[in-house]
């Protein structure tokens, strides 16, 4: 502890604390009102070789980092930064671990209540600054040194990590603790700040939980359903057999895919996989393409929905859901994920949990006769003809083209690496055109479905972990995040970043806005005839632009066994992008309408 004055004392407290509490790495950004806590995480550092550090000087690049690094560790990781509006730059982020449900402690240095609102320089209002996209919020007050101020900013620490990992009421994502500090900030000596006898009258604030572990300990368990609710969803799957099993945007826990596979086999129901779900080996991973086939959609009504995680990318498989909004959908593991206001029933209970109740419910207590086999087989032929008809129309495509990136990835990565997938056009057309026999996983920025901080939030992720990792990502998110690049630099992190370079936004060449040349250049085209190579280059990351699939086969497996970030830029026409994924599509649509005729 250091005993320098009562805010190094407070501070040492806070980081202990969030140490036993199960943080073991925080990210920092410079700024003089938050040096008590930074002196004590260094402090804290000495001590555990387990305890890690990383400074970013752009906030909002740090907390994307702390993001990608929390979700790919499923761990909390801890955000700290100055007063004023350096805790703006947090919010994005903040906006996205509440809908991801990444864990985040983040906490900002601020000016005592007597110097705001006054004019003082750095001081803006800070209470509440993210709103409702906390899990948590409190003002923590300023340092106090007694025995009971003291165990009680123990507990609120400990506490506080317990909510951001989803072990209170809410589930997992962002809390924010307000620390104001006094001058000094340095740990300047202030004889009259600590009492003597404080070890000796309150050991428990100064040595915290005998047992080393967290102060206040929130236990919980795995929510799960009694045996006549499993038994109600059963006979509901028994009395509709023409239902489908979906797995959206998911950060899946280990378990999870095995369970859901059981549960399959014993509702006889298709499941459907998109790629940030789970690995999709031997299930439905096409469904975006063949369910833009009319004859399909029209003839294949579900009865029975049942999903895991949030709805899936899929635009043809939300206007499936519509065009039949009179089914059943059962969405498992979260109380408000329709957008489509269905017939829903939300279950809030642990997902891999219930997949084991309800398939060993089935496996026992009903008969397989019940399942329509037919209706499978359908989806597993609707899958292998998009399936065929995209992998022959990329087969004939030379030029370098987006879509065919996925399909040639696919071929190259080895099992159990990464890909971190950019918003908007890259996570529909990794959904489209990546589907590998090895399992890889895949994470993005789906809560808000942003562009920000995609370079930095895989930069986190790759740092975090110790397999390989591909970040793909178009250009106007490379350059929204260009930042992000120093701490490739700074903490030489091993990441292979595949841009995909149409000058501009390539999303809205293929929505309806494309059509209206008046304006569409100008407000969505956006071109910016950036050359990114020096710009790369200035942040000591190797650049290579690619001339062909060859050439791309070389750079990549060349990437992923160097050191370092490298950049291979992929360079393509936007209309003829477009042009490529109408011809794929209209293929797929005219082969499925083909073999399922409503006559």
């Amino acid at each position: 502890m250091n005993t320098a004055n009562r805010n190094t004392l407070w501070a040492s407290i806070v980081a202990e604390e969030l140490y036993r509490s199960g943080v073991r790495t925080v990210c920092i950004s410079p700024g003089s009102r938050s040096t008590p806590l930074v002196i004590a995480f260094a402090e804290l550092r000495d001590r555990h070789s387990d305890f890690q550090i990383l400074v970013h000087i752009d906030e909002r690049s740090s907390s994307f980092f702390a993001l990608g690094l929390a979700k790919v560790q499923m761990a909390p990781v801890v955000l700290l930064c100055t007063s004023g509006t350096a805790a703006a730059n947090y919010y994005p982020a903040i906006i996205e671990a509440y809908y991801s449900r990444i864990p985040l402690v983040v906490l900002t240095a601020d000016r005592p209540p007597e110097m705001r609102d006054c004019g003082s320089g750095q001081t803006i209002d800070q209470i509440n600054i993210y709103g409702k996209h906390v899990r948590y919020f409190f003002e923590v007050g300023t340092p106090e040194i007694i025995g009971f101020r003291l165990r009680y900013l123990r507990s609120l620490i400990s506490r506080t990590v317990s909510i951001a990992v989803g072990k209170g009421d809410t589930p997992a994502g962002a809390v924010h603790l307000n620390f104001p500090f006094a001058d000094p900030m340095p740990p300047i000596p202030v004889p009259t700040d600590i009492p003597e006898d404080l070890a000796l009258s309150s050991p428990e604030a100064i040595f915290g939980n005998p047992s080393g572990g967290a102060y206040s300990q929130i236990i919980t368990g795995m929510r799960a359903i009694d045996t006549n609710a499993i038994a109600a969803i059963a006979n509901q799957i028994i009395s509709h057999p023409k239902g489908v099993i979906v797995v959206g945007v998911y950060d899946a826990p280990n378990e999870f895919l095995a369970s859901v596979r059981r549960l399959a086999r014993a509702t006889g129901y298709p499941l459907l996989i998109e790629a940030t779900g789970a690995h999709r080996r031997d299930e439905i991973g096409h469904y975006d393409s063949f369910l833009r086939s009319p004859n399909f959609c029209e003839t294949h009504a579900p009865e029975i929905v049942i999903r895991f995680g949030a709805m899936p990318t899929s635009k043809s498989y939300m206007l499936w859901l519509e065009r039949h909004i009179s089914c059943q959908q059962i969405v498992v593991g979260s109380t408000n994920s329709d957008p489509t206001h269905g017939i829903t029933q939300a279950l809030n209970i642990y997902p891999a949990n219930f997949c084991e109740q309800l398939a060993s419910y089935l496996e026992n207590y009903a008969q397989t006769a019940w399942q329509d086999k037919q209706w499978r087989l359908d989806f597993e032929l609707a899958e292998s003809i998009a399936e065929h008809t995209i992998n022959d129309a990329l087969g004939a495509i030379e030029e370098l083209f987006d879509g065919k990136v996925y399909a040639e990835l696919a071929q190259i990565l080895p099992a159990n690496s990464y890909i971190y997938v950019a918003s908007s056009t890259p996570i529909r057309d990794l959904d489209t055109f990546f589907h590998s026999d090895r399992p890889i996983k895949v994470l993005a920025n789906r809560g808000a479905n942003g562009i920000d901080g995609t370079i930095s939030s895989a930069l986190g992720a790759a740092w975090g972990c110790d397999q390989p990792m591909v970040l793909i990502c178009g250009d106007l998110a490379f350059y929204h995040d260009l930042n992000g690049l120093l701490a490739a630099k700074k903490y030489d992190i091993s990441l292979t970043i595949i841009l995909l370079n149409n000058d501009g936004g390539g999303i809205f060449n293929l929505l309806p806005i494309s059509k209206f040349e008046h304006t569409f250049e100008e407000f969505f085209g956006t071109a910016h005839g950036i050359d990114f190579a020096p710009i790369i280059s200035a942040y000591n990351c190797e650049h290579v632009l690619i001339q062909d699939w060859q050439h791309f086969h070389e750079s990549l497996t060349n990437s992923l066994e160097s050191q370092g970030t490298q950049v291979l830029e992929i360079k393509s026409d936007r209309q003829r992008n477009k042009e490529l994924h109408f011809s794929i599509w209209n293929q797929v649509i005219a082969n499925c309408d083909r073999h399922f005729n409503q006559d």
